[in-house]
């Protein structure tokens, strides 16, 4: 029997007129299409209101909570103190340490539903009563600054990361000595890694798998002691795709000094071009079945999916989906997760919609940040509840009479069915993952939405030191070898002048570039961060035919490579088969 008759009364009529092949138009994007079956069984599964918007712009809504890889100087809620977290403060939203905030109660902090007014400002209101946890860490990390941590020890700057003596990574897993790597796992003093694995002594990897001993790979299996390769399986002494002798390459190679910005800058150049000019599978996707997308690992009956790792069946247009993740829908980060609609980041959860940053919850619509929780709509920050409405307690029979009447007055406005409002974003949007993983427009898209237009140092956000320093270097004094970087750098407030942002390099930072033979960065750490994100594929897929045999396929855009030669898969391996 329905909990909510009068809202199902409503919305059924709605649901039945859809009919595939009906041309829409995308409110925000232009974007013209035709609705699809599949998309009309997801609104009927979902009981959701139809909305126009197209696919990728969903993404990207989803993900203007995401603070991505962004580190900002907010307040405790209580004492003042600094606190480094992802939460830009110019937001409104405050922050407490993890152990504290878990330590409390917010079901005090309620509003009162009033339906004369719109449901997602009071939503908004809310969110800025009750603070956030400042690391969200699913494990305590062990002296780092991490957020979303599975158990960092002395890292900094780590986003979902299980990581040792790391910096500035996001989901770098059981990686250790090592900075700047994305989405890789076993990875060991190395620099600069991109969607890799069991990487060794080696910088600048990308897309490759067990290798060590090199520099500058892409899609290379197995290979050592290489310099500028792309393509190569079991592969020895190759210097950009050229084969040498041991005593050629090893010779070649010592005159090379990846410690001086210079050099480095002239050999990664050179590498671009050389990715450019190599052959890029339509896809990375590796045994999967009856599955679209990029990045995806043993994937089923998966439609338009970014990353999915585990087993995910039966998604539709999702992005990082880990573990048992099954029938979700529009949705994104999610792990061991079922039957959730419009939600991100909601973990061992079933049936969430609208909603961001959950736990172990079931049937919870628009709530962010909430452990544990059963039948609840409108929440931020509770634990364990049951029948609550912007986290005010009702018995069960009053919540549902009082749910079903603001479902329908919320369908009635157009609020149903919208996602939760980018006001209520910890994020500073233009560093945030709509701009990282799907290219939003910075400025276009944020206007679109509505989303926060403060500026990066607003509000104290680069902290006391930096923001109030009377005498800044420009980032271009940073002295090109590592060999010439004194501890005189560290703690010195540098000014990055094509980022707008200033910065200074930190003692376990050097000791990391003299231990790896980096050369010194001038550009701020989370713009290096963003462009190695941009090295990888994202989660905008588009048309287009293999460059051997014409077939149509479907790929992932790149940033970095957007002219790159795409093969299909047949195409791809037997190029690999004869070249690799």
């Amino acid at each position: 029997m329905s909990k909510t008759p009068n809202y199902d009364s409503k919305i059924q009529p709605v649901l039945d007129t859809l009919k595939p092949n009906t041309e829409i138009t995308c409110p925000i994007s232009g974007e013209k299409r035709t609705l699809t079956e599949n998309e009309i069984t997801v609104y009927r599964k979902h009981q959701a209101p139809p909305k126009n918007y197209a696919p990728i712009v969903r993404m990207q809504m989803l993900t203007t909570q995401w603070p991505g890889g962004q580190w900002w100087y907010n307040k405790h809620a209580e004492s003042g103190a600094p606190i480094i977290c992802p939460v830009h403060p110019a937001t409104g939203i405050k922050v407490l340490p993890d152990k504290e905030w878990f330590a409390k109660d917010f079901s005090d902090l309620s509003l009162e539903v009033d339906l004369n007014h719109l449901f997602l400002d009071q939503l908004i209101e809310l969110r800025r009563k009750v603070p956030s946890s400042a690391g969200r860490n699913y494990k305590e990390a062990e002296n780092s600054i991490a957020v979303v941590s599975l158990g960092d020890v002395n890292s900094y700057f780590v986003v979902l990361s299980r990581s040792k003596n790391t910096l500035f990574s996001v989901s770098a897993l059981d990686t250790e000595s090592s900075a700047e790597v994305y989405n890789s796992s076993g990875v060991t003093s190395s620099y600069q890694v991109v969607h890799s694995d069991r990487i060794y002594n080696s910088q600048y990897i990308r897309e490759s798998r067990d290798c060590l001993n090199s520099a500058f790979l892409f899609d290379c299996r197995n290979c050592e002691n290489c310099f500028g390769a792309t393509n190569k399986r079991n592969a020895k002494y190759v210097w950009f795709n050229k084969q040498l002798t041991q005593n050629e390459w090893e010779k070649i190679r010592a005159e090379v000094d990846l410690g001086s910005r210079s050099q480095t800058q002239k050999w990664l150049a050179k590498f671009n071009e050389l990715v450019n000019q190599a052959p890029w599978p339509e896809n990375f996707n590796e045994n999967c079945e009856n599955s679209t997308g990029e990045y995806l690992t043993k994937a089923t009956n998966c439609e338009m999916v970014y990353y999915a790792d585990g087993g995910a069946r039966d998604e539709f247009h999702t992005s990082w989906s880990l573990g048992n993740c099954e029938r979700n829908a529009y949705a994104s980060s999610m792990s061991n997760a079922q039957d959730n609609y419009f939600s991100c980041d909601v973990v061992q959860c079933n049936k969430t919609r609208y909603s961001y940053l959950l736990m172990r919850c079931q049937n919870v619509e628009y709530s962010t940040e909430c452990y544990d929780c059963e039948n609840v709509f409108g929440c931020v920050g509770l634990r364990r509840k049951k029948f609550c409405i912007l986290n005010k307690q009702y018995s069960e029979n009053d919540y549902w009479k009082k749910l079903d009447e603001l479902k329908c007055v919320m369908l009635e406005r157009g609020e149903y069915g919208e996602f939760l409002p980018a006001k209520m974003s910890p994020a500073y949007f233009p560093e945030g993952g709509s701009v990282r993983y799907y290219l939003a427009d910075p400025v276009v898209f944020s206007k679109a939405v509505n989303a926060h237009t403060f500026e990066a140092d607003e509000d104290g956000a680069l902290g006391e030191n930096l923001s109030n320093a009377t005498k800044v270097a420009d980032s271009t004094e940073i002295p090109d070898s590592i060999d010439n970087l004194d501890d005189a750098w560290i703690g010195k407030p540098v000014f990055d002048a094509a980022y707008k942002r200033r910065f200074s390099l930190f003692a376990p930072e050097v000791t990391l570039y003299r231990k790896l033979r980096v050369a010194p960065p001038v550009s701020h750490h989370v713009k290096r961060v963003l462009d190695l994100t941009h090295t990888a594929n994202t989660g905008v897929f588009e048309s287009c035919t293999c460059e051997t045999c014409q077939e149509d396929v479907t790929i992932s855009r790149n940033p970095t490579y957007p002219n790159r030669r795409i093969f299909c898969k047949a195409c791809y391996l037997e190029y690999i088969e004869k070249n690799g």
